[in-house]
């Protein structure tokens, strides 16, 4: 009796110990795995929101000619604004030459400036509006350590806004976004639905969510065919970005925003993107709670339709907003 229950007793401390062992293997595993995962979340996560978010705009001399010149000549005046935030934003108002109240609110997307916002001003500045033009965070000389995508840059909108009422406190505002700037458009639609101070927005080329338009990216730049890795990494990225810049991919959701959204959309897209799926604007018009349009100019790459198709896309425009406003006047 006394071996068998030694054996038993040497047994249990066997079974223990190799549970021990295999235990301690699982966890270095796991450890490995995350410290790995979160490495490549963390150079993903500085790749897409800090690395070259601010271009090089030796390319866009002749706008910052421009600019310049309407400094000069036209009474445009460089504005400073502190963001809530803890950065400066800098941007630049362009006056209507015929006085004017309504102005419109230019948004550029990623790894671009302000700069972009003066090829689209005259569609505003000939019908009768003032154009705000401004550098998002991180982004041509406005501070902030990254870009969030729309998570942050809807509430340095918002400050914009405040800045233009009190200039023209019975004026009309829209805002114009491109690309990311269309996202950030789309996710401020839905905080002015507690004011409505907003009365139209335009957004070329504007994506559902973070999340699905990295992973498509991702998928097409390596051919992996397998979401579920992709899904991984990001997971790991958006645990570095919350930890880093407080907000996570799935946060920043156009699509969840226009569901909640009664102000006026018109949505605008080039059927060749490669960067932002048209079938994502398609995706955002279906689900927009209030009143939309839509236009696809069929061909055309990633917002190249106010060059390719300019005079189309100026009437789209215009006719969108008079229809906008006479909804918003029948609303409220």
């Amino acid at each position: 009796m006394s071996v068998d229950h030694e054996t038993k007793a040497l047994k249990r401390k066997v079974w223990f110990q190799t549970f021990l062992v295999v235990l301690s293997i699982l966890l270095v595993f796991l450890v490995i795995v995350n410290a790995t995962g979160l490495a490549a979340g963390y150079i993903f996560y500085k790749q897409f929101c800090i690395w070259h978010t601010r271009f090089d705009s030796k390319g866009f001399q002749p706008l910052r000619v421009t600019l310049e010149e309407g400094i000069k000549n036209k009474h445009w005046q460089n504005v400073s604004l502190e963001s809530r935030l803890g950065y400066v934003l800098q941007g630049t108002y362009l006056p209507n030459p015929t006085p004017s109240n309504n102005t419109v609110v230019f948004v550029h997307g990623i790894a671009n400036s302000r700069l972009l916002g003066l090829w689209y001003a005259p569609i505003y500045l000939a019908a009768g509006y003032n154009v705000l033009v401004y550098d998002s965070r991180a982004s041509g000389e406005s501070g902030g350590r990254s870009v969030s995508w729309g998570y942050y840059e809807k509430y340095d909108l918002d400050q914009w806004i405040d800045w233009i009422e009190e200039r023209h406190p019975n004026g009309i505002i829209g805002v114009h976004g491109v690309s990311m700037g269309a996202a950030t458009a789309l996710l401020h639609a839905e905080m002015n639905e507690s004011s409505h101070r907003v009365k139209f927005y335009v957004a070329d080329s504007g994506y559902t969510d973070l999340e699905e338009l990295l992973i498509q990216q991702i998928d097409a730049a390596v051919n992996l065919h397998n979401p579920f890795w992709v899904k991984l990494l990001l997971r790991y990225s958006s645990i570095a970005a919350n930890w880093q810049s407080g907000f996570r991919y799935q946060d920043v959701s156009p699509l969840r925003a226009v569901r909640n959204a009664n102000t006026p959309i018109l949505y605008l897209h080039g059927g060749a993107d490669a960067v932002v799926p048209v079938s994502m604007s398609e995706q955002l018009y279906a689900a927009t709670r209030g009143y939309a349009e839509k236009y696809i100019f069929p061909s055309d790459a990633h917002a190249m339709s106010v060059f390719n198709h300019q005079a189309e896309y100026q009437r789209r425009i215009l006719r969108f907003m008079d229809t906008a406003l006479k909804k918003q006047r029948q609303l409220f």
